[in-house]
């Protein structure tokens, strides 16, 4: 079996298996079918989001179109989809209501009793597989795996009881996880209202703000390396932070890959980050910000950019929410109408227009918010997520 940089001696009863060998894996259409107003929708990568299936942004296909595709890859309770392109993963567990075909999706079929699909779940959720998935993607813009990629995926597989009793454990703990991180999505949503109460829309600016390009209130801006730096299979105190790990508000450090001593001090740029400075992305997907809050040492990846704003004008936590907000998300759309994939370009980010109030109700709005992330619910996700890391790393070892 291939060494993946995990534990290679696994526990008694425990083995290596390729999932082609005891998992049917198939995929969807390779064709484009017509689109129609009303009638089957047609499941893509895209409409994979956090374990479910979003029907809202299905387009819909014919019956017709439908049977021939589900003459191959028909879709039943219990199988597992796996997007293969763009954000490559985001594995769903089917429960059907009704009928609708895959593109562009990995169909898990589980016909085999050794195999339980809620392990397997688990599994295509955990770092080990998204590092053979990472290592094995192509392409530029969109990344893909193929479907020989995934039928090769090495998998640690125990007895079937063992299976159930891991992914049990697993189930409570993302279920665990599941329910804090609504605290964080109640918190984003509250200070949001707080951010427009405060400073007016971003588009109108009824509030009659100053407007001046980012690059008037950044001392710094830098743009991270633009292309692939080499990575190791084993922990560093230098993380590379890629587009992935901005989400949200904000930087998550947890499930990063490492670069060397000698990588991180050949490709950094002339600026390190440092706690309060900004990370922006520019694609896949282009316009999540997130302020830095750690001093480890970070490499910034492919189509990031970094900002260090002048404290004297702009805080560190008002801008982040400026380039989160309608108005820059609307600059974005004017500079990409019609575009598919949202590639921005440096120059671009240079020229956003940020509202620059007084300094004072920035910082205002900064202690609102810091008040609301010291809350104990939001605290506790803080500290889930790594934790629930370390529970999924455990269990694919047989550390449990």
């Amino acid at each position: 079996m291939i060494k993946l940089g995990c534990s290679e001696s696994l526990p008694s009863g425990w083995s290596w298996i390729k999932a082609q060998d005891s998992i049917d894996i198939r995929d969807g259409t390779h064709d484009s079918p017509k689109s129609v107003a009303e009638g089957i929708p047609l499941v893509t990568s895209k409409n994979l989001i956090s374990g479910s299936i979003d029907f809202s942004t299905c387009s819909y296909i014919s019956e017709e179109d439908h049977h021939a595709i589900s003459k191959r890859s028909k879709v039943d309770d219990g199988d597992i989809l796996y997007a293969m392109i763009g954000t490559i993963g985001n594995p769903v567990i089917v429960e059907k209501t009704h009928e609708f075909s895959i593109k562009n999706v990995a169909l898990f079929k589980f016909e085999k009793s050794e195999v339980f699909n809620r392990y397997i779940y688990h599994f295509l959720n955990s770092p080990l597989a998204t590092r053979q998935f990472e290592n094995k993607s192509r392409g530029g813009t969109q990344k893909f795996v193929s479907l020989g990629n995934i039928r090769d995926l090495e998998i640690p597989l125990p007895p079937l009881p063992e299976q159930k009793r891991i992914a049990a454990i697993l189930d409570k703990a993302d279920a665990i996880r599941r329910k804090r991180q609504q605290a964080i999505q109640l918190a984003d949503e509250f200070l949001r209202a707080v951010f427009l109460d405060m400073f007016g829309d971003p588009v109108t600016n009824p509030k009659g703000w100053d407007v001046r390009s980012i690059d008037e209130l950044c001392t710094e801006i830098v743009d991270c390396v633009n292309r692939t730096a080499p990575t190791v299979d084993y922990p560093t105190p230098y993380k590379m932070i890629r587009t992935t790990n901005v989400r949200n508000y904000s930087l998550e450090t947890n499930n990063v890959r490492y670069v060397s001593q000698d990588t991180y001090l050949k490709w950094i740029r002339r600026l390190e980050p440092k706690i309060g400075d900004l990370i922006f992305t520019r694609e896949a997907p282009a316009g999540e910000a997130a302020v830095v809050s750690t001093d480890e040492k970070i490499f910034l990846g492919q189509r990031t950019m970094h900002f260090r704003p002048d404290r004297k004008q702009i805080s560190s936590e008002y801008l982040m929410f400026e380039l989160m907000g309608s108005g820059v998300k609307r600059q974005i759309e004017k500079m990409h109408a019609g575009s598919t994939v949202t590639h921005l370009s440096v120059p671009e980010c240079k020229k956003f227009k940020i509202r620059v109030p007084p300094l004072g109700l920035q910082n205002k709005f900064d202690a609102i918010r810091m008040v609301v992330l010291q809350s104990e619910n939001v605290r506790a996700v803080a500290a889930e997520i790594p934790l629930f890391e370390s529970i999924s790393q455990k269990a694919f070892a047989g550390g449990f």
